[in-house]
């Protein structure tokens, strides 16, 4: 029974123990108070085992003693003020170094220490002490004592350990949380202390601190930015390149550092960025004013980089250069950093030590600005005149001095005077010279041109180049070389006569400042430069140096004043010779007007073209004016020129000139004329390109120039005249004068061919050519070939058949090539008709036959080739030609008339029928009968049947045959029914 109640009073000992201790825990976890807590603990120890005493001893900062920071039992005065030794001697110290629980059942026996004070004097006799904390970092420990010998039981033990460890806990919880308020109070006092603006953001965006002067610079003073996300507040730096970086730092963990312009706050800033395990942390600064001084001061140095001089800034002292600009690094040829190395001394000849320098700037001080001339070293040891302009600067905000220097490079300066120089000496010589020539002849200025040329210029070569007008070819007429040079040793280019002649003919100066020449080439000193000058008619002066780059602008405009001085004592030397060739020109003008009298007068008594051509050929060739002569008659539509009379040359030497391969008279001037209806002459056989063809023939017969004088009255051609002289360059005179011949014959024909056609049943015969898109020309382009016009017929709807023949091209091409086209309804194949094919075309539109017909003509042919239609026509010889083509422009705007000719007219019985056939035949009768008739329905045996034939024209046969009758009746009784004149 006693057993069973001492187990249940040590169990329910336990069951107190444990909610002693929770309730302590709890208590820990609600309060903030560390000494209240404390003080709670000792008095549950105390009750819970029955104690005397209770206490809780803190190490102080030395670690040589504790401190009684709370306890029950103890006199008063004690908690919180008395200590104990922390030695190892002491049950305290003891305590600290012990990993386990101290149990004392006897403090006044025990040999492992001494009781300190505190417990002796309190007659401590038995106790637990535990450490608080851990052996490595103790911050104290808990103990229970009794007065009187007490057995402690391991279960008071750990319930003592447990308290311990809750007291070990809280103290470390509130020491964090007070050392963390106290970084916090710093950092943040460090942070308002800084001049940097300061923003934390966390790894949500969420701004968790911002500083006094981040507020201030972005302008949120009264904004409560901590709890907000960043990018709400920054909107505007999404897409730029503050988000850029910042989410780099943010993936990469690497701080940054970068400067940008925020718009919104128009100012730029420095940024320094840091990554951190909750976000990030951003410093920045306002640097727009810096950025503005920057700015200034880029502009100022780039402005003074730009000065076209150069600029130094010195030490006064040592003459030591400070600074210079861009102009001065390019002017001196060195790099900056080896150019601040030097002194003034190093590039200035005029001041060649430090004691020149300091005695320099003694004057420059007393003085304060001076202006001089010197000169400048570069870095490759050549020099260069300088224009210096110096000022002595003194600031006081920096309490010293500067030189600084502005220095001009006055090369081309000091050049154009020694240009002005050398000119005035060379116009000093050409002066002289001029006053020479002035009296000289033609021959003797040529002989002296190149001497002139180079004791003037003074230049090793120089020749002239003269054109002789007789022959028409450029020739070095004479050459002078320096006396210093050999003049065999001095090699001229292989190319100089080309380019001399291409000088002359473009008249205008070439400059080559450095011709190239091979390692083969041969001489001693070979032209590196040379200059040709024309002197228009006369020819070219060249001047040559072996230098390259000699003939700059100065020399090239003195070598054309030297050209222009030439040209003009050529010319005035050359006026009395051309005056007396002006007279020899008159006498050769009146002798080529008799030869017109002459011809004027054959041609009033010719009777026959054939004695027209006779008679100009013959009096031409004869003259002793020109070579030799023919006239020629104009195919339009092979667009060719046939010889029909000629004098002065044999028919083999003529067919050698106008016809074979070689020849391609049908491109030739002679052509050109008839088109163009204009002379064209060939004023030197031997160059002018054009006569490429026929230059080879013309030149073994005499021929040195051509002149092709079309044959027109009228607007009617009427053949071409060409005529050969025996000299190159004829007097523009000929020209007006044969033209007019060419006129005069022209009307000479005209009128025999009038007598001619008075007397006979005659026709005007035109040649018509135009490019016009009319539907057989589309039609033609279409189908790739060529349309053989056959006849027309009008239909009784307006519309119009016509007929026509192929080559070349099948017949279902050619009606897949009419179902393309917009404007031809139908066209169908009739019959295969010698070689080729016969078609029938329904048109909605007029064609050019119909437009022929229309205006009174007769149409003998009409070929459609490669989009050109060509026609040719008969109109009688009363009718006015010109009116018929004028009215024929109206509606082809493009068709011209290519040739005009007289006709024998058709016999009257053709005329007759065919006027029948026009006015008596309905157009379905005209269409059936030329239907018929292309079709082969009247050969033997037919070709076609009626019922093809109807079946082709979509008819009946009887219908077919209806007409078909009809219009042979008609025709018929116009012949058996016509009665002849008595």
């Amino acid at each position: 029974m006693d057993s069973t109640a001492g187990q249940n009073t040590e169990l329910q000992t336990r069951v107190r123990q444990q909610e002693v201790a929770a309730e302590i825990g709890q208590q820990a976890l609600e309060t903030n108070n560390l000494d209240q807590l404390l003080h709670e603990a000792t008095v549950a120890i105390a009750e819970t085992l029955d104690s005397d005493y209770a206490k809780v001893l803190e190490l102080l900062p030395g670690e040589d003693e504790m401190i009684l920071r709370q306890g029950v039992g103890w006199r008063d005065g004690l908690v919180g003020d008395a200590t104990v030794p922390a030695a190892v001697d002491s049950q305290a110290g003891y305590t600290l170094l012990s990993e386990e629980p101290i149990i004392v059942d006897d403090l006044r026996t025990d040999e492992r220490f001494s009781g300190p004070e505190l417990l002796t004097s309190h007659n401590v006799v038995s106790g637990i002490s535990v450490i608080i904390g851990s052996v490595e970092d103790p911050w104290g420990a808990l103990g229970v004592h009794t007065a009187e010998c007490h057995e402690f039981t391991d279960h008071d033990v750990n319930f003592v350990q447990s308290i311990a460890n809750v007291l070990a806990a809280v103290i470390t919880e509130i020491h964090a949380k007070q050392q963390l308020h106290e970084r916090e109070n710093d950092l943040k006092e460090t942070f308002d202390r800084i001049t940097d603006g300061f923003i934390g953001v966390d790894a949500d965006w969420v701004i968790t601190y911002t500083n006094d002067r981040g507020k201030e610079l972005i302008t949120l003073d009264d904004e409560e930015l901590v709890g907000r996300n960043f990018w709400d507040v920054f909107e505007p730096a999404l897409g730029t390149t503050f988000e850029k970086h910042y989410r780099e730092v943010v993936t990469t963990q690497e701080p940054t550092i970068f400067e940008e312009y925020y718009p919104p706050l128009d100012g730029w800033f420095e940024v320094h960025v840091y990554p951190s395990a909750s976000g990030l942390s951003i410093y920045f600064r306002d640097i727009t004013e810096r950025r503005e001084h920057e700015r200034d001061r880029a502009l100022f140095r780039t402005l003074l980089d730009h000065s076209s001089d150069a600029v130094f800034v010195e030490d006064p002292e040592t003459g030591e250069i400070l600074d210079v600009n861009d102009t001065a690094i390019r002017q001196l040829g060195y790099p900056r950093e080896e150019l601040l190395d030097l002194t003034i001394a190093d590039i200035d000849t005029e001041l060649p030590t430090q004691e020149d320098y300091r005695e320099f700037v003694m004057d420059l001080k007393a003085d304060g600005h001076t202006t001089f001339n010197g000169t400048h070293q570069r870095k490759d040891g050549s020099t260069f005149p300088v224009e210096v302009n110096v000022s002595y600067i003194e600031l006081d905000q920096l309490d010293r001095a500067y030189v600084l220097a502005l220095s001009r490079d006055i090369t081309e300066r000091t050049q154009a005077k020694e240009r002005i120089r050398e000119n005035e000496a060379a116009l000093e010589r050409l002066n002289v010279t001029t006053q020479e020539l002035i009296e000289a002849d033609p021959e003797d200025i040529k002989r002296r041109t190149a001497d002139i040329a180079q004791s003037v210029l003074n230049v090793e070569y120089a020749a002239l180049w003269h054109y002789d007008e007789a022959i028409g070819e450029l020739d070095e007429y004479a050459s002078q070389t320096s006396p210093d040079i050999d003049a065999d040793a001095v090699h001229l280019p292989d190319q100089l006569s080309e380019q001399a002649w291409q000088a002359f003919i473009s008249d205008d100066v070439d400059v080559g400042n450095d011709v190239k020449s091979s390692e083969s080439e041969g001489g001693e000193f070979p032209l590196r430069s040379r200059v040709f000058a024309p002197l228009g008619r006369h020819g070219v002066i060249c001047v040559g140096s072996t230098r390259v780059n000699t003939f700059d602008d100065r020399l090239v405009d003195l070598v054309e004043t030297v050209a222009t001085t030439v040209e003009t004592a050529l010319d005035r030397a050359a006026g009395k010779a051309e005056l007396e060739q002006q007279n020899e020109e008159l006498v050769r003008l009146d002798r080529l007007n008799i030869l017109i009298r002459e011809i004027d007068q054959a041609l009033v008594q010719a009777e026959t073209v054939e004695s027209i051509d006779e008679a100009v050929c013959d009096r031409l060739a004869e003259s002793g004016l020109f070579e030799f002569a023919w006239t020629g008659e104009f195919d339009a539509a092979a667009g060719t020129v046939t010889p029909r009379e000629w004098a002065g040359i044999d028919t083999a030497s003529l067919e050698q000139l106008t016809t074979g391969e070689e020849s391609a008279i049908g491109e030739s001037q002679v052509v050109d004329a008839v088109r163009s209806g204009e002379v064209q002459v060939v004023a030197d056989t031997a160059t002018d390109p054009r006569a490429t063809p026929w230059r080879e023939a013309a030149l073994e017969s005499g021929g040195r120039s051509c002149f092709c004088i079309p044959l027109v009255y009228d607007e009617s051609i009427y053949g071409v005249l060409v005529v050969y002289g025996r000299t190159p360059q004829p007097d523009e005179r000929n020209v007006d004068v044969l033209s007019e011949l060419g006129q005069t014959i022209a009307h000479a024909i005209h009128a025999v061919e009038t007598r001619v056609a008075q007397r006979t049943d005659s026709v005007v015969e035109l040649t018509l050519q135009t490019t016009a898109e009319t539907p057989l020309v589309r039609l033609a382009l279409e189908a790739d070939c060529v349309l053989k016009f056959e006849g027309v017929v009008p239909r009784a709807d307006g519309d119009v058949t016509v007929f026509f023949t192929t080559r070349d091209v099948s017949p279902d091409e050619m009606i897949d090539a009419g179902e393309r086209s917009l404007v031809i309804k139908k066209v169908s194949h009739l019959a295969e008709q010698n070689g080729g094919f016969l078609f029938k075309a329904q048109l909605a539109n007029s064609t050019l036959a119909r437009r022929f017909l229309d205006r009174g003509a007769t149409i003998r042919s009409l070929n459609i080739d490669a989009g050109t239609a060509t026609a040719v026509v008969e109109l009688p010889e009363t009718a006015d030609v010109r009116e018929f083509v004028a009215g024929l422009k109206q509606d082809v705007p493009d068709c011209n008339l290519l040739a005009r000719q007289s006709r024998t007219r058709s016999p009257d019985t053709e005329q007759r029928l065919q006027t029948a056939f026009d006015q008596r035949l309905t157009p379905r009768q005209q269409e059936i009968l030329q239907l018929a008739y292309r079709s082969g329905y009247f050969e033997s045996p037919r070709v076609q049947t009626g019922k093809e034939l109807s079946d082709a024209l979509d008819l009946s046969q009887s219908t077919f045959n209806y007409h078909l009758r009809g219009g042979e009746r008609t025709l018929l009784a116009m012949v058996f029914d016509h009665v002849p004149d008595a």
